[in-house]
């Protein structure tokens, strides 16, 4: 019986018909590379495609861009991305741009239940040391990157919710392990209902010259090296990290005053390449948790009813299954702290949801167990309930 509901249940999710959406996306073309460009371009097109079906950002892995060929075509992919079709393709001042349209079933899932949203604490990107002496204006092209990169997460609501954003960066990654560090960690992430803190530090700004030939002038290359850190917040330790960097010509005078924000930057190679890998690494982000189950906290008690702080913001549903969770610590002989946490064999169902949070009850009241404030509870995927026996 429990076989025939998962194979409905999988029915009724390709029931819905695909959708075409349509996107555009630029990329650089460096030393006649047009292969590489054509590939990224098509990946940014396909990206602001999945964003527009509100798929998440993880299908992307799906893409082989190598496998591109060189007219129209229709290229069979993996759900939730069904076709790909090329509609356009220019060049023009060494910018390849490609127009493509896709058939996307918004309702396939990645993983073995449908995609909920990870709560986010984002921290401002910190300027290294060694990179805030070299040129003019980088405060202010660290400020606007920082925007740029939480306006790429918001885009992703498949993906991402953005609890919080700290008003100041985190300190260095060197620090990160340090006990006292791992402790305003786990604070930080507690105070704001946030599974997973993001942090990143800007670790190269700086002009190189190339110089200039018999039929060519001087010109000024510029680098660009960006290190993101993901950190988990209940226990306060880091799961990815990943360093994205870049090299582009300067179409502007070393001295030159120019806007951070303005299309100047944002629309010559440097800016380009810049929004590339701004959108990697969230792209990365998403797919390093797609398929990790969301976490929340028992925020409220209420007879027996028990509140907790995910709601349909993060994409919960009534019905939605979660498991408690209990931490289980331990001190070896040579004094080394251990915890772990251990699932209740009682389960709760969601039964009502708001925007940040939700209700649940024990599905079964036969095997209710003790609940505290702060008591962590972890989603069920439809794998785990339906092999429960």
């Amino acid at each position: 019986m429990k076989t025939m509901q998962l194979i409905i249940l999988v029915l009724l999710t390709f029931s819905v018909k695909a959708e075409w959406f349509s996107g555009s996306g630029t990329a650089v073309i460096f030393e006649n590379n047009r292969a590489l460009a054509r590939q990224q371009a098509a990946r940014q097109a396909l990206r602001n495609v999945l964003i527009q079906a509100e798929v998440s950002l993880a299908a992307l892995d799906l893409f082989r861009p190598e496998e591109l060929p060189g007219e129209l075509f229709t290229l069979h992919s993996s759900v939730p991305i069904s076709q790909i079709i090329i509609q356009e393709e220019h060049e023009r001042d060494g910018q390849l741009s490609i127009t493509l349209k896709a058939d996307i079933w918004p309702q396939a899932n990645l993983c073995n239940d449908r995609n909920v949203a990870k709560a986010l604490l984002l921290t401002p990107f910190s300027l290294a040391a060694d990179s805030a002496q070299v040129g003019s204006g980088n405060i202010e092209l660290t400020k606007e990157i920082n925007t740029r990169f939480t306006s790429a997460i918001q885009r992703s609501p498949a993906d991402f919710l953005i609890k919080a954003v700290t008003p100041v960066a985190l300190f260095p990654p060197e620090q990160y392990q340090k006990f006292t560090a791992i402790k305003q960690l786990r604070s930080m992430s507690d105070n704001t209902q946030s599974q997973f803190i993001v942090s990143g530090r800007i670790r190269n700004l700086s002009f190189g010259r190339n110089p200039g030939g018999p039929f060519k002038s001087e010109s000024w290359i510029r680098q660009f090296a960006l290190e993101i850190s993901l950190l988990e917040g209940v226990s306060g330790l880091l799961i990815h990290t990943k360093n994205y960097q870049t090299r582009t010509l300067w179409p502007y005078s070393i001295t030159t005053q120019i806007n951070a924000g303005s299309d100047q930057i944002w629309r010559s190679d440097f800016g380009i390449e810049l929004q590339r890998l701004i959108n990697e690494s969230v792209d990365d982000l998403a797919k390093v948790l797609s398929c990790v189950r969301v976490r929340a906290q028992v925020i409220r008690l209420q007879g027996h009813t028990i509140t907790i702080s995910a709601g349909s913001r993060q994409g919960l549903r009534p019905g939605d299954i979660f498991s408690l969770l209990y931490s289980n610590s331990f001190t070896d002989s040579w004094g080394n702290n251990y915890t772990s946490n251990e699932e209740a064999k009682a389960l709760l169902k969601v039964s009502r949801v708001y925007p940040d949070h939700a209700e649940a009850q024990f599905d079964n009241k036969s095997l209710f167990v003790p609940v505290n404030i702060r008591d962590q509870v972890q989603q069920h995927t439809i794998k785990e309930i339906y092999n429960a026996n």
